[in-house]
């Protein structure tokens, strides 16, 4: 009695198995959907901006019968920013803050700048080599736009057309005269 029951069990096993050794993908792709669903709505979706910088050439000549307009630069150093002309020299000096660079000082003169200047729209950054690259893109942001008191996220336009280069060595850093010898010329 007992071997026609497991008779009976194997034969309704392998009438229902019976052409069934392929593997049910369904129950995957159904994971799949509600996992690509949710990725897609748990994403955090960012903003990139992509600016247009006019990086320096390989020849440092400058070019000839320059005008007697602004020529702007922001000057980035471990422990001032300075706002220089081209032509005439430094027009104002921001001491760092404990927390870095005065970016609201810078700001507010950017402000005043281009109330004297609305036309112009270059400015150059020109930064020290030990000065990091969120502070550089900090003072860029400062020097390219401002914030608009109005609304939270309003802003205005400064100065947008920005190019980047090496700040000078300030005097007494080890800058050769030329024609002078330093102590690491001799041999």
């Amino acid at each position: 009695m007992k071997s026609k029951s497991i008779g009976r069990v194997r034969r309704n096993h392998a009438r229902y198995h019976q052409g069934r050794d392929d593997l049910n993908i369904v129950p995957m792709i159904d994971m799949m959907v509600i996992l690509v669903f949710f990725l897609i709505f748990t994403a955090v979706f960012s903003k990139t901006n992509i600016l247009q910088l006019n990086l320096p050439s390989a020849s440092t000549a400058a070019p000839p019968d320059l005008p007697k307009t602004l020529k702007l630069e922001v000057i980035i150093r471990p422990d001032d920013l300075v706002v220089n002309d081209r032509n005439s020299g430094p027009l104002k000096t921001f001491a760092n803050t404990p927390t870095g660079p005065d970016l609201d000082d810078l700001s507010t003169f950017m402000r005043q700048v281009k109330s004297q200047f609305p036309d112009m729209t270059d400015a150059t950054i020109l930064s020290s080599p030990a000065i990091s690259y969120d502070t550089l893109v900090q003072v860029m942001d400062t020097v390219r736009v401002y914030q608009l008191p109005v609304a939270p996220f309003s802003k205005a336009e400064l100065f947008p057309d920005i190019s980047v280069g090496d700040a000078p060595e300030t005097e007494g850093a080890g800058v050769a005269t030329p024609g002078v010898a330093t102590p690491g010329d001799a041999k």
